[in-house]
């Protein structure tokens, strides 16, 4: 789930329709939260079994002690690195120094069929690709997924492959239909996706026909 704010994590968790949550500086801000370290130790009260939190700086020096701190502060801690800076610049020699000290990465930022081939000759635990940025580029994700997952197969990396930037419930079942690992999905559109008119028509007929019935 893409989220940082406490009630969300909680309350989905406990459906256990998530396995883990993920979090960036957007995310982070937009909870009202100050502190990436701080938000990641509540989410970890949750009980999440995972937690991806992102770094802050594009200093790769400063980026790297980002990313040792926040993989101290619970085994089930993976780190999030942009592929790119803000500039374009590439941080494969960053992820490759901190997978080198032992830290599960998550490589994100990718849009690029080009960026998720590169990324993945880095081997990192996790590879994401942004769904719906990818398809703002003129590119379809699901072909991007497919060929990235092909390539894996060539190479038999165990990197595991994300989809995060969903927008809208269909993108959800698009991204599903693909042959990655992990959907990352906002609370608001995982509640929509979930929500068929349909099968609330007929669970609505089944209480109506239970009245005056025992069990």
């Amino acid at each position: 789930m893409d989220s940082a704010a406490d009630g969300h994590c909680t309350d989905w968790l406990q459906t256990g329709l998530i396995h883990g949550v993920t979090t960036n500086s957007t995310l982070v801000a937009k909870a009202g939260a100050t502190s990436v370290s701080s938000t990641v130790k509540r989410i970890l009260d949750s009980g999440t079994a995972e937690v991806h939190a992102q770094v802050l700086s594009e200093a790769d020096a400063e980026a790297y002690q980002q990313a040792m701190a926040l993989a101290s502060l619970d085994p089930r801690v993976r780190v999030k690195i942009p592929f790119v800076t803000s500039a374009g610049r590439c941080r494969a020699g960053l992820i490759r120094r901190v997978r080198d000290a032992g830290v599960k990465v998550n490589v994100t930022v990718c849009t690029s069929r080009a960026e998720l081939y590169a990324a993945l000759l880095l081997q990192p635990e996790y590879l994401s690709l942004l769904w719906c940025r990818t398809r703002d580029a003129g590119e379809d994700p699901a072909q991007a997924v497919r060929a990235v997952a092909s390539r894996r197969a060539l190479t038999s990396t165990g990197t595991r492959l994300v989809i995060g930037s969903i927008r809208e419930p269909a993108d959800v079942t698009a991204a599903l239909d693909t042959p990655c690992d992990i959907v990352t999905v906002p609370p608001a559109v995982l509640e929509q996706w979930i929500d068929h008119p349909r099968s609330v028509e007929m669970a609505r007929q089944f209480a109506t026909d239970a009245e005056g019935l025992v069990a």
